[in-house]
């Protein structure tokens, strides 16, 4: 990937970070192609608009006093080799750091996380292994490298969440299982609630309804903790 150049901001979020005021910023590219993604935009590089980064830095400047955080997502923001670099000036301006991530470049979380550049990590979970390369829409995926970003989140001491966005013509109740038992007890797991939408890489992809959704969450309880439902409220 070229230097990473940010092409989206949502000045205030109340959702990424529970209980704290965000700014997320939007990178774009991506080596998935999820057919439920809602930004295909970003994903296919359509439509792009480049921000300005000494403007997102006065930007944030000037709302030190107001915001709390900071999160980065995409698109797969660690596709770009200089986002250390980004990073570092969001750091220095003295804001909590939260990474999204689909888990496919380990050593960059590594070094991140070494060099005290993030503070949380939100990492998905697509489906169970062996339905994964049918959920992200591509086989050019290295699943020992979600392995090797899984086992670094568990270990690390890193606070973190990992969270599998729900669609029904993806996941069943036996994938489900088979996620319960691939990633075992975890800090944080939500079951997120899928919202089809025109940006949408597929069309006439379906939710997974309260009721099953609540299935599936007493499913994972069974090996893990702390399990939440995410936008069925």
């Amino acid at each position: 990937m070229t230097e990473l150049r940010f092409c989206g901001i949502e000045p205030l979020s109340l959702v990424d970070l529970e209980g704290m005021l965000v700014c997320t910023l939007f990178t774009n590219g991506c080596n998935f192609r999820c057919p439920f993604c809602q930004n295909s935009n970003l994903v296919f590089n359509q439509d792009i608009t480049y921000l300005d980064w000494e403007e997102i830095l006065s930007f944030l400047k000037k709302r030190r006093n107001m915001l709390d955080a900071v999160c980065v997502t995409g698109g797969e923001p660690t596709l770009y080799p200089d986002l250390a670099n980004k990073l570092k000036e969001i750091k220095a301006l003295g804001y909590f750091i939260k990474l999204d991530t689909n888990g496919t470049n380990p050593e960059m979380l590594k070094e991140l996380y070494q060099a005290s550049l993030i503070d949380y990590v939100a990492m998905d979970i697509k489906n169970a292994l062996d339905k994964y390369q049918e959920t992200i829409g591509t086989k050019l995926v290295n699943l020992v490298n979600i392995q090797e970003s899984i086992n670094f989140l568990k270990t690390s001491g890193i606070d973190y969440e990992f969270r599998t966005t729900l669609v029904h013509e993806f996941h069943t109740p036996e994938d489900i299982e088979k996620i319960g038992l691939w990633l075992g007890n975890v800090k944080r797991m939500y079951l997120q609630k899928f919202k089809d939408s025109e940006t949408c890489i597929k069309q006439g992809l379906h939710e997974v309804d309260l009721q099953t959704a609540h299935q599936y969450k007493k499913i994972l309880k069974e090996h893990m903790n702390n399990v939440s439902l995410r936008g069925y409220e």
